[in-house]
């Protein structure tokens, strides 16, 4: 079960999450910003965006917050462990309130800090593309499926285990970079809640809320087909930080089988 220092770096995480990504969106798209003047192509900004959120999103996993908490700072991911049953449901309850508020906070402050700036790019607010709310829906959907499906595999495997923030980090560039102008690429509840509730807008809303977690549980159902459970519930594990999910093998000193 997380105690509050868990579920404290998970708050603190996801704030530094969506400051850093509301912060990157106005770097590149923000009306006025420098960027957008010496790289006039939407793609190759829509890249750079992608490689930086990346960045931001692997550095948080390894940084200490993310090995006291696991790095979840995503309740699709949060989950999708509960639904392996590596965490209870009043920790995984923590956790998600914990990643709602802290995304809220990291909405307030990137405001603070851009104002109009932020205002110029609607507050980082995820909305349907091309297709509209199907479409968008059946992208967060299988995107965020293939997020967790990579993240089960590879903290399941001793030699795999210390890159999943590299390989989350990555991932998550390409699908920023291709499928951002259907759905904005959120694969996050809380990072699309966080700017929705500073804006005061439900549009569309309920394609970040259900399609994410629809698909990290797909993901979940069809690992434990596979494999039954996975070795921890942490996305990097760190001996230096206690784990508090259930039954951690690492912590046990019993490494997972490699096969499959």
């Amino acid at each position: 079960m997380p105690t509050w220092r868990e579920i404290g770096a998970e708050f603190l995480g996801t704030a530094v999450f969506l400051a850093s990504v509301l912060s990157v969106l106005v770097m590149n798209f923000a009306a006025g910003s420098p960027v957008v003047t010496a790289m006039p192509s939407a793609g190759l900004r829509r890249l750079l965006t992608g490689v930086l959120v990346g960045c931001v999103i692997a550095l948080i996993i390894y940084s200490p917050l993310g090995r006291i908490s696991g790095g979840h700072i995503n309740p699709a991911v949060t989950l999708a462990f509960l639904r392996m049953g590596k965490i209870t449901r009043g920790g995984a309850a923590g956790y998600i309130a914990a990643q709602v508020a802290g995304a809220t906070l990291g909405t307030a402050v990137a405001c603070l800090v851009w104002r109009r700036y932020a205002t110029s790019i609607d507050l980082g607010v995820t909305l349907p593309g091309a297709g509209g709310a199907p479409a968008a829906a059946a992208a967060e959907a299988a995107m965020t499926f293939l997020l967790v499906t990579l993240i089960l595999g590879f903290v399941d495997r001793p030699l795999l285990m210390p890159f999943t923030a590299t390989a989350v980090g990555t991932l998550v560039a390409l699908l920023v970079f291709a499928v951002a102008p259907v759905s904005g690429t959120s694969l996050n509840p809380a990072r699309s809640l966080g700017p929705a509730l500073i804006a005061r807008t439900g549009s569309d809303l309920w394609v970040y809320l259900v399609a994410p977690p629809l698909g990290a549980l797909a993901a979940a159902v069809l690992h434990r087909r596979r494999r039954r459970t996975v070795a921890c519930g942490k996305l990097i594990h760190d001996d230096a930080f206690p784990c508090r999910f259930l039954d951690c093998r690492y912590t046990r000193g019993q490494r997972p089988t490699t096969a499959g």
